[in-house]
């Protein structure tokens, strides 16, 4: 059975503060905001970079915008996706 130890608000917020630095959106949320539903993007990966970082990251940037991306299958260094859903509609 595990140990539950209970953690105040001050607790919870440096907890928080060592995860580190979060990550600039900036560039993902400027592309998606850019598109209409049915619209999508062809990405392709630097070689420093994960397929699955940047869809995590492009589906939060997408989140905050208030819609949502479907990912189309691609091969290699690339990522497809298209804009399914918006708020505004």
């Amino acid at each position: 059975m595990p140990t539950f130890r209970p953690l105040n608000a001050d607790q919870l917020a440096a907890l928080q503060r060592r995860r580190g630095a979060t990550v600039d959106l900036t560039e993902y949320s400027d592309f998606i905001r850019n598109l209409q539903v049915g619209e999508g993007g062809h990405l392709t990966l630097e070689s420093n970079e994960q397929k699955q970082t940047v869809k995590r990251r492009l589906t939060r940037a997408a989140h905050l915008l208030g819609r949502s991306v479907r990912y189309r299958r691609s091969e290699g260094n690339t990522i497809r996706f298209e804009l399914v859903t918006s708020s505004a509609t």
